[in-house]
């Protein structure tokens, strides 16, 4: 599954919703989109870093089975680029209707400053700075929603995304903790 997309979509959905309920007031969600303005309380990075992967071009090789698993708690699947052959996909149960997913993506085409470039206050956006992480690193967020968010760092002149959705069994913490693991373990197999 394509988690950018999903975000993306998701956020949609919850934003039109919102509007027609004139309560779009609080709601979050990842600021994908260049030129956006920055949410309250939210810093962008100023690493760069090219679109791509550097050296990197299958990003199943950026992750294994058991660091994913240790991320997120439970015994997922091997990685899969089924959808598309720029993203790893891992889930939870590994042969059925996954209740945890997992995912890392090399961002071909798109720069750090695409990806992490500030929020957008008006709509909820937020992207907060992660310090410790590659050459630079934000969070995405989409408020409650815990589906929709991801961490991007770049590392070795490549840019990268990791994004682990638990359901209805994640929070902010649960899944920003996962995330940024499952970035420093991808940074161990960055050349």
């Amino acid at each position: 599954m394509r988690f950018r997309q999903v975000s993306v979509a998701l956020a949609a959905v919850v934003l039109a919703i919102a509007a027609c309920n004139g309560a779009t007031q609080g709601m979050s969600a990842p600021a994908s989109a260049p030129g956006a303005t920055q949410g309250a309380g939210a810093t962008a990075g100023s690493a760069g870093g090219a679109g791509g992967g550097g050296a990197v071009s299958d990003p199943c090789t950026l992750l294994t089975q058991a660091e994913v698993s240790a991320a997120v708690g439970q015994s997922v699947g091997a990685g899969t680029r089924d959808i598309d052959p720029n993203e790893c996909d891992f889930q939870y149960p590994p042969d059925a209707v996954p209740t945890i997913q997992a995912s890392i993506t090399i961002e071909k085409g798109s720069t750090f400053a695409d990806l992490c470039g500030p929020g957008d206050s008006a709509l909820g956006l937020t992207v907060t700075t992660i310090g410790g992480v590659g050459d630079g690193a934000c969070f995405e967020q989409v408020g409650s929603i815990n589906a929709g968010t991801n961490l991007t760092f770049s590392k070795g002149g490549g840019v990268f995304t990791v994004a682990v959705a638990f359901g209805a069994n994640g929070s902010y913490d649960k899944v920003l903790a996962a995330d940024k693991a499952l970035a420093l373990d991808a940074i161990n197999h960055i050349p």
